[in-house]
């Protein structure tokens, strides 16, 4: 054998080629192969053999002698409790496994019983680091989360409101089994306030927690005091409780990078982001399931003003979930709405992506928003719910992208009423634009005169960077499926010009 072979880094880099993505334990054929081949390949090819499970199946199979093989669904389930020795050998093999994806199992419940009553004290998955489990009535292996997990740090729970009593054991067993959880993801199907006690109480378990993403759960003033006091807490996604810190003693978020808050109505945020500061946030993400009033919007936007105390935040993103069919009795998003923006001087991203209003901005008024905005890359206003009025224009698009040279993707209305002549490019203004840039004009309007005009300023924009165009179907005002007949009658002649 070559020297080169008996170097770990070498042997791991080639045997990765062989260590198919994803969880399947089936597939892999050539690591069993090159385990089997000489003693310095068999530790190697087994750790990376068994890195990943999905189905704890395959470990009755390592255990022949107390184990059988069923005729219909070929899994090897367990006959009998295991002996010490034979405990030894299965544990020679789950001491590898460090993630597990318990969304299948076709273990029998003797075979959940002899991993539950194991000959020793010695934890089965000794080296286990990230468990995905999946809560479900149907799902026999629930009942493994009762085991512990002394190295685990990332834990990741799907569950559904009907059966989230079964969940209470589990938790409890994590936060004693598991201390050193740095990573707690909990996803329900349905937002649920009443879970705040039951979870906030686990929570405050964990003392090195660095991510907490619990979308439709709220916790409470003791759980967000106990993570504000977490130092290497980075992301925090949660909803609003009834139960909040005093707006007079603030809690102070030192190193939080990443917060999202949902919430059924705008003021609950708000509520929640004058109790607390976040002085190094740079994505912050709102959602609600209401139509938020002028009112709201206002409050919420004075609310992250006061609880950004720096000039951190990059992506700004506000989403409302408003399902019912819109009038023209909406609000109206106007510049005078989205000035407390301008705060904001470092923001890459700003996102209103599904305000349930009107939009009625200008030329000038985009200008004079984004003139506060030199790195921005990203800016969509209103993609669902489209705009009433107004929009950028041809010229004002090249003067938006000289006044943010880093644009990569927009979404806003288009004004081209009475645009019949091409007149400036981004060569006659000196302009380069980025490597790409994609761009959706939403639901606006064109008549059948300003095509070829049009199609003449994209064919200058698709041949100066890797261009892409769209239309929102869905929005367009009055149903009138002709202008978006005439949008892509645009874009495609653009495409014929830019060739």
């Amino acid at each position: 054998m070559h020297h080169a072979l008996q170097i770990q880094e070498i042997i791991l880099n080639i045997f990765g080629y062989c260590s198919l993505p994803g969880f399947s334990w089936e597939r892999h054929t050539d690591l069993p192969a090159l385990a089997r081949t000489c003693h310095a390949f068999k530790e190697p090819a087994l750790n990376l053999l068994w890195e990943k499970l999905a189905d704890p199946s395959p470990l009755a199979q390592c255990v022949p002698d107390a184990s059988y093989r069923s005729r219909e669904d070929k899994s090897y389930s367990f006959t009998r409790p295991l002996t010490r020795t034979e405990w030894g050998i299965l544990r020679s093999y789950t001491r590898r496994i460090r993630f597990m994806l318990d969304n299948k199992s076709t273990l029998n419940w003797e075979s959940v019983s002899t991993f539950l009553n194991p000959p020793t004290t010695e934890p089965l998955f000794p080296s286990l680091r990230h468990l995905h489990a999946t809560e479900s009535t149907r799902n026999k292996i629930k009942h493994l989360w009762y085991m512990p997990f002394p190295s685990l740090i990332s834990l990741y729970i799907e569950f559904r409101k009907e059966n989230r009593d079964v969940l209470q054991g589990p938790l409890e067993s994590f936060s004693k089994f598991s201390p050193n959880i740095k990573s707690l993801t909990i996803h329900k199907y349905q937002p649920d306030i009443t879970f705040i006690l039951f979870l906030s109480c686990y929570i405050c378990q964990w003392g090195d927690l660095h991510t907490v993403d619990c979308d439709n759960i709220a916790l409470d003033a003791d759980a967000l005091a106990h993570l504000s006091r977490m130092p290497a807490l980075t992301r925090l996604h949660c909803m609003p409780s009834a139960t909040l810190p005093p707006s007079s003693s603030p809690l102070f978020f030192s190193n939080l990078r990443h917060s999202k808050l949902s919430s059924e109505f705008l003021g609950s945020i708000s509520q929640l982001l004058s109790c607390i500061r976040l002085p190094a946030i740079t994505n912050f993400i709102a959602y609600v399931d209401s139509r938020p009033s002028k009112k709201d919007f206002s409050s919420f936007l004075a609310s992250v003003q006061t609880s950004v105390t720096g000039h951190t935040i990059q992506e700004l993103e506000f989403e409302d979930g408003y399902l019912e069919d819109a009038e023209r009795d909406m609000p109206v998003l106007g510049s005078e709405d989205l000035q407390p923006y301008m705060a904001f001087k470092n923001l890459r991203s700003l996102l209103v992506l599904d305000l349930s209003w009107d939009v009625d901005l200008t030329d000038g008024e985009i200008l004079s928003l984004a003139s506060a905005w030199p790195h921005l890359e990203y800016l969509l206003i209103n993609k669902t719910w489209g705009w009433a009025l107004g929009g950028i224009t041809p010229d004002g698009l090249l003067q938006l992208l000289q006044i943010c040279p880093s644009l990569m993707e927009i979404a806003l209305a288009m004004d081209v009423q009475d645009y019949t002549e091409f007149r400036e490019s981004p060569a006659s203004l000196g302009l380069t634009l980025p490597p790409t840039f994609s761009m959706d004009v939403l639901d606006s309007l064109i008549e059948e005169e300003s095509v070829p005009a049009v199609a003449a300023f994209l064919a200058v924009i698709a041949r100066s960077t890797r261009f892409s165009f769209n239309v929102e179907q869905e929005g367009l005002r009055g149903g009138k499926i002709h202008h978006l007949e005439r949008w892509f009658d645009a874009y495609e002649q653009a495409f014929r010009f830019s060739r």
